[in-house]
């Protein structure tokens, strides 16, 4: 069998732990604990049950201990947000003769700072830089088009300068 090194509450009672965390969310550490003691009281039962559960699987620990700091620390304060609507943003991918251009132009340059060597790159490379500004324009604006390219420029350069 192999070696625990989480040991995580049942299904059954997890729910009943977090919904006694939300109900007292707010309160003050000394409300909290009393809280709890009355709350382990009303639900003896249901707690011996989970002792055992975590004992048998190898729980060496103080089971009330680890009710009381999950309450108290992990799920009062757990973020409750639905985050399951956020929509992702498409990726889009820099051609990579584009990438390689790029990297030859670091290579070429001396001494100058990301924002004037990305400068001289548009003006030394203005069909690579428009064709890839059109390309990628298909699917952002001019200005997200422009940023996406000066972010992957910036992004070279310090890749290629640190080492």
């Amino acid at each position: 069998m192999a070696t625990i090194y989480r040991f995580k509450f049942s299904e059954d009672f997890l729910p009943i732990l977090v919904e006694f965390s939300t109900i007292h969310q707010y309160d003050k550490p000394k409300d909290f604990k009393e809280a709890f003691e009355e709350w382990k009281d009303n639900n003896r039962s249901l707690i011996t049950k989970e002792t055992i559960r975590l004992e048998n699987i190898g729980y060496e620990g103080n089971v009330f201990n680890k009710m009381y700091k999950s309450a108290r620390y992990y799920f009062k304060n757990k973020d409750r947000s639905d985050k399951s609507n956020k929509k992702r943003r498409v990726y889009i991918r820099q051609d990579k003769d584009f990438i390689n251009i790029i990297d030859r132009h670091l290579y070429s340059i001396v001494d100058l700072k990301p924002s004037n060597a990305f400068d001289d790159f548009k003006t030394k490379y203005i069909d690579s830089f428009e064709n890839e500004c059109l390309r990628i324009g298909e699917f952002l604006d001019k200005q997200q088009t422009l940023n996406k390219i000066k972010k992957t420029y910036k992004n070279r350069y310090f890749l290629l300068t640190k080492h």
